[in-house]
């Protein structure tokens, strides 16, 4: 068994859904990674807005020693939605996918002798963009709902990295294009309308790539408003104890792939 091989046995063995190895040059260059440093402000929802905490974690400068990723999915289905529930310090999915890769991390260098790196979920603080990375694994490809949409589960997956130093032959990208004869479904059921048209930012920039949303329909601040109203509305009904947030996942529950999968 390749080494590659063997790590993905290790993350599903440890509760992976799906895993996959992205080449770490390719990740560099992909479109979110681009694009990132010309977009100026990307505060919003679920970004670190204090500069401080950021001072000593420059944006994508990773160690030259890194070589792979892996990346690691988990599915998240309809009848589980708390698993995305924000509890106040984090949800439950997440929880699990950073026991997945703690485990998986020790058990490849303890059993690969093989040096990996931990990485936070924030950009803004050493983390990568893990859709990008996801498409270079071969977990599936981009939405024009601007997720990761997977063969086997559609848009409902949750994802993680982990950093390795040491070169193995990526897993994808793979020949998986769902959206091109569809509907666009996932554009109409938006409450904020944030995939109807072109966003301004992309109109005067020139990229490579398919994101977002693979023509540049997605505006992340609109549905970032969508974001603040969830969290507006979970504190309106609070009852004295920390409010769990639950987030809109409409365009993700629309998508014909994922119902597929769900068996709906």
């Amino acid at each position: 068994m390749g080494i590659g091989n063997a790590i993905i046995e290790i993350a599903m063995e440890n509760g992976a859904t799906l895993a996959g190895i992205a080449g770490m040059d390719a990740v560099r260059v992909s479109p979110s990674h681009i694009i990132y440093n010309k977009m100026g402000d990307y505060g919003g929802v679920g970004t670190v807005k204090d500069e401080a905490a950021l001072s000593d974690s420059p944006l994508f400068n990773w160690p030259d020693t890194v070589k792979s990723v892996l990346v690691i999915a988990l599915s998240h289905p309809k009848d589980k939605p708390e698993l995305d529930w924000w509890d106040g310090k984090g949800t439950p999915g997440n929880r699990q996918l950073m026991d997945i890769i703690k485990q998986t991390s020790r058990q490849i260098e303890r059993n690969l002798n093989v040096k990996t790196r931990k990485i936070h979920y924030y950009v803004e603080k050493g983390g990568l963009f893990l859709k990008d990375a996801a498409v270079l694994a071969g977990l599936g490809c981009i939405g024009k709902n601007n997720m990761l949409l997977t063969p086997s589960h559609g848009p409902r997956v949750r994802l993680r990295a982990l950093l390795i130093d040491t070169e193995i032959s990526p897993t994808g990208p793979i020949d998986f294009d769902p959206c091109a004869d569809c509907k666009v479904f996932c554009r109409r059921v938006c409450p904020e309308n944030a995939m109807d048209e072109k966003s301004s930012i992309f109109k005067s920039m020139e990229f490579d790539g398919c994101l977002p949303g693979r023509d540049g329909a997605y505006n992340r601040d609109l549905c970032n408003m969508r974001m603040e109203k969830d969290i507006t509305d979970s504190a309106e009904n609070n009852t004295g104890k920390q409010p769990v947030i639950k987030y809109c996942r409409k365009c993700e529950f629309i998508c014909p792939v994922g119902k597929k999968a769900g068996r709906e």
